[in-house]
């Protein structure tokens, strides 16, 4: 004969570990980044004074991920000045595949909303987004090398979520214990709140603050968070020096043709 309170501890345990997995399924800052060195820029441009180049674009689960799961881009770039005066980098926008102006966003919550936006912006016009899809042009056009090879990824834990919700809910009500579910799902919520706050930390931790100042000679990096943007056509480099205002076009139509977009089934 089955021991009721047995199967209670069974159901709690159970439901317990379901809904730890499910907070470990989500945007999760990893234990070590994903090491990665670019051989060569993806793209590049210049002019008299000033030279951009844009290095690499972490993408979900890509190389030089830190962060499980993302669903936004992690622009790294480079900027040059070459003149004898220093310049002042004040804006960077990204122009997606339907031509559409994405610009940068300073926290989590914000990137994940635009991202979502553009997914139905894109649905709308019949394309599917899915994010970090098509990267492999990408590590082509930069020759990248990571420490545990190029292109490792992640698998989610959703599948298992829905069967073991369910597998619950019955255990419960075959001990009249359905009222465990509350707070099972309490103990997700706060692990997510958890990991969105380490992860929104990181992200205001690396990105760069604009307007960024460059002197006469000097080369700064930056790093830019930007919502998904398919298949990105340009990044727009906005500076200014004494002079006035000026604008750099890096053309990423090639080295990052295709990126999160889902292939039409032949």
């Amino acid at each position: 004969m089955n021991n009721p309170n047995r199967n209670l501890g069974f159901s709690i345990a159970f439901l317990l570990s379901v809904t730890l997995v499910a907070g470990c399924g989500g945007t999760k800052v990893l234990k070590e980044a994903q090491p990665i060195q670019p051989m060569q820029p993806l793209a590049a441009i210049s002019d008299q004074r000033v030279e951009a180049t844009l290095d690499w674009v972490i993408v979900r689960d890509g190389p030089g991920t830190w962060a499980r799961n993302a669903d936004w881009d992690e622009y790294l770039l480079r900027v040059s000045n070459r003149s004898d005066q220093p310049i002042k980098v004040t804006q960077l926008t990204v122009v997606d595949s339907l031509d559409t102006r994405i610009e940068p966003q300073s926290g989590r919550k914000q990137l994940v909303k635009s991202s979502k936006k553009t997914a139905r912006r894109y649905k709308e016009s019949g394309i599917k987004v899915k994010a970090g899809r098509g990267a492999g042009t990408m590590l082509v056009a930069g020759a990248a090398v990571t420490a545990a090879g190029v292109g490792v990824g992640v698998a989610t834990m959703g599948p298992i979520l829905g069967a073991g919700a369910g597998a619950g809910a019955g255990a419960g009500a075959a001990v009249g214990g359905l009222l465990l579910l509350g707070p099972a799902l309490a103990v997700g919520g706060i692990v997510r709140g958890v990991n969105n706050s380490k992860v929104n930390n990181q992200i205001e931790l690396r990105q760069t603050k604009l307007p960024l100042e460059i002197l006469a000679g000097e080369e700064l990096g930056l790093t830019v968070f930007f919502p998904l943007a398919p298949s990105p056509e340009v990044v727009e480099v906005i500076y200014v020096d004494a002079t006035g205002k000026h604008g750099l076009i890096i053309d990423t139509s090639t080295a990052l043709d295709g990126l999160h977009i889902e292939a039409s089934p032949e």
